[in-house]
């Protein structure tokens, strides 16, 4: 992740040295943020003391920074979260939402119900550690999983039925990747071995377990998905990717090779229609150079967005979209952004304005680096990069011109996510968030 250009086979960050960067950024950007308000700062002080003599006192974001970072010490239920803190964000409506924060070497818990206006700590004691990632089906029950490995290589997840204040150990691993929730169904894509901090040398069939009661009970599909895990470690384990259509209707994307395993061929794409009963593979379309990376989203059971990746390095991955409209039966390639240094010297004939710079699963903070609201309109925030949309079906991507207007500068890490076509956020690591109420204009909280 952090190799030079001329690196033929870049170290993919532990989990810990995730963190240690990340938390670090927390600490660099809101510098920044200091330096570039001060100028203004310095000529606007006299007026901003004569408001102050008559205006209601409150609590300043930095007041409220400082008195987060420097507190020592278990911190009390309902403490001020400051936004730039936050690192990955969840939202169950327009108003309500979860988030994992930094507090020093530890990660919090916090929660909104003004729509991300302001945070404050709901558990302080968590059983995971960024890069943890997390997902609530309403206020009450959430799901957390993916934090740094336990000695044994176990990435477990957890469960809560009271909004985060307390989590139980789901009987499900010992690796769990990635989680859906639709009401109280719940999948979880789980790799079957531990995993390890030496090159895998095997691969083997992941599986797919079910809770239909909220996460108290699991059962695996009375089939397993035809694709395959490698026992290797990513960023948080994630090479497999779980995406729900429906409560039946699901893919399940894994990053390990095509292979033969116990007598049985696993691949990269596995589709079930019948809630795991079955499942179909469905061709992967990213070529060898690209399939280093993958990120896959949906705006309804046949309409598939595939982003690919090559192999990572300075901050930059080759990239490609594929787009499937008959559910991954047939793939087209929509836009591409080409670097033969790090594709192997092949380059794809597409272009389109996706970025270069930034990485894309597994070597992300987590599974939403791309939103997919309907067939025509999708985001895309690769870690280290900017976010750029497209209107038009992926088929040309740009900056979005009105997060740069409201402050956002490219470079940090973080998740966007949408409720609807209108409301979405976007959280990057050490800046804090923003928010849009139509899909166009984007504001800057502060807190």
């Amino acid at each position: 992740m952090f190799e030079h250009l001329d690196d033929p086979a870049p170290l993919a960050p532990t989990p810990r040295t995730l963190r240690a960067v990340l938390s670090r950024a927390v600490r660099l950007r809101r510098r920044r943020l200091v330096s570039g308000f001060a100028l203004v700062g310095a000529v606007t002080l006299a007026l901003g003391l004569v408001i102050g003599l008559t205006a209601p006192r409150s609590h300043p974001a930095g007041q409220v920074s400082a008195a987060f970072d420097t507190h020592v010490g278990a911190l009390a239920v309902g403490t001020p979260v400051p936004l730039v803190n936050l690192a990955d964000v969840v939202f169950m409506s327009d108003r309500r939402g979860f988030g994992l924060a930094f507090h020093g070497a530890s990660t919090v818990l916090a929660d909104t119900d003004d729509a991300g206006q302001t945070w404050k700590v709901v558990n302080d004691s968590l059983p995971a550690d960024l890069p943890a990632q997390l997902e609530f089906a309403d206020t009450a029950h959430g799901y957390l999983w993916g934090g740094t490995p336990s000695a044994q290589g176990t990435v477990p997840l957890w469960v809560t039925s009271d909004g985060g204040r307390t989590w139980v150990l789901a009987p499900v691993g010992p690796v769990v990747s990635d989680v859906s929730a639709i009401g109280a169904d719940v999948w979880a894509v789980v790799g079957t071995r531990p995993i390890s901090s030496l090159s895998a040398t095997d691969t083997y069939p992941a599986t797919v377990e079910v809770s239909l009661n909220d996460g108290v009970t699991w059962a695996p599909t009375a089939t397993a998905p035809p694709v395959a895990k490698e026992p290797g470690i990513s960023v948080a384990d994630q090479d497999l990717e779980l995406a729900r259509i429906t409560p039946a209707r699901a893919y399940v994307l894994s990053f390990a090779p095509a292979s033969t395993t116990g007598g049985a061929t696993v691949g990269r794409l596995g589709y079930t229609s019948d809630g795991g009963q079955s499942w179909l593979e469905r061709p992967d379309p990213c070529p060898r150079y690209f399939d280093v990376g993958q990120e896959m989203a949906a705006s309804g059971t046949d309409d598939l967005w595939m982003v690919c990746a090559s192999s990572p390095s300075g901050g930059s991955q080759a990239k490609a979209l594929y787009r499937s409209g008959d559910g991954g039966r047939h793939w087209t390639l929509t836009a591409a952004a080409n670097a033969p240094v790090l594709s192997g010297d092949v380059s794809l004939p597409a272009a389109g304005g996706l970025p270069v710079g930034g990485y894309v699963s597994p070597y992300s903070l987590g599974h939403e680096n791309l939103a997919v609201l309907t067939a025509d309109a999708a985001w895309l925030f690769p870690d280290r990069s900017g976010v750029f949309q497209t209107t038009n079906g992926g088929h040309t991507w740009a900056p979005v011109s009105g997060l740069a207007r409201a402050g956002l500068v490219a470079g940090g890490s973080g998740n966007v996510v949408f409720v609807d076509a209108d409301h979405g956020w976007v959280c990057e690591v050490g800046a804090g968030l923003w928010r849009t109420t139509d899909g166009v204009h984007w504001q800057h909280l502060d807190s």
